[in-house]
């Protein structure tokens, strides 16, 4: 009987440290798992990101995103004038990017809403799917463009 109350002390050589020595040590033996500034510095980072976030937001709903639109819009017009087939007339290609450089105005000065975008963009998406635009679809973004920019502007409520 006595050889099962007695217990043998475990081993000093393994190679990690069992739960139950973990607990029976007093805690100033216990070395922590993290040092101490990590719950602070994840913190503080989140902190950081939650008010990127809120000011991103505040910016947008102000109309701060026109810049932004204005760089988008410049690039896709870079990508589809090197998209154009080679039967697209010089007078379209200056059409489409007299309209284009109309609508990149309006849009940089906040004076055009982003509904009104939405149809534009998936066309834009659609033409340029097989990376060729024709002289239809040069013809079909250029009338697109010029109803976005004929179009009265939107009133203030």
């Amino acid at each position: 009987m006595d050889e099962i109350t007695s217990s043998n002390p475990p081993p000093e050589s393994l190679p990690f440290r069992r739960p139950a020595d973990y607990y029976s040590t007093p805690i100033a033996d216990v070395k922590p798992l993290f040092p101490r500034w990590v719950p602070f510095g994840c913190g503080t980072a989140a902190i950081v990101l939650l008010v990127i976030v809120f000011v991103g937001g505040m910016v947008a709903a102000r109309g701060g995103m026109g810049q932004l639109f204005d760089m988008m819009f410049g690039s896709m017009q870079g990508e589809i004038d090197k998209m154009f087939t080679k039967d697209v007339s010089p007078a379209q290609r200056a059409a489409f990017d007299g309209e284009m450089k109309t609508m990149r105005d309006t849009v940089r000065h906040n004076r055009l809403p982003i509904d009104r975008l939405q149809p534009l963009l998936k066309t834009m998406r659609d033409v340029t799917s097989d990376e060729h635009v024709t002289p239809a679809e040069a013809d079909q973004l250029t009338r697109e463009m010029h109803a976005i920019n004929t179009a009265p502007p939107p009133t203030k409520k």
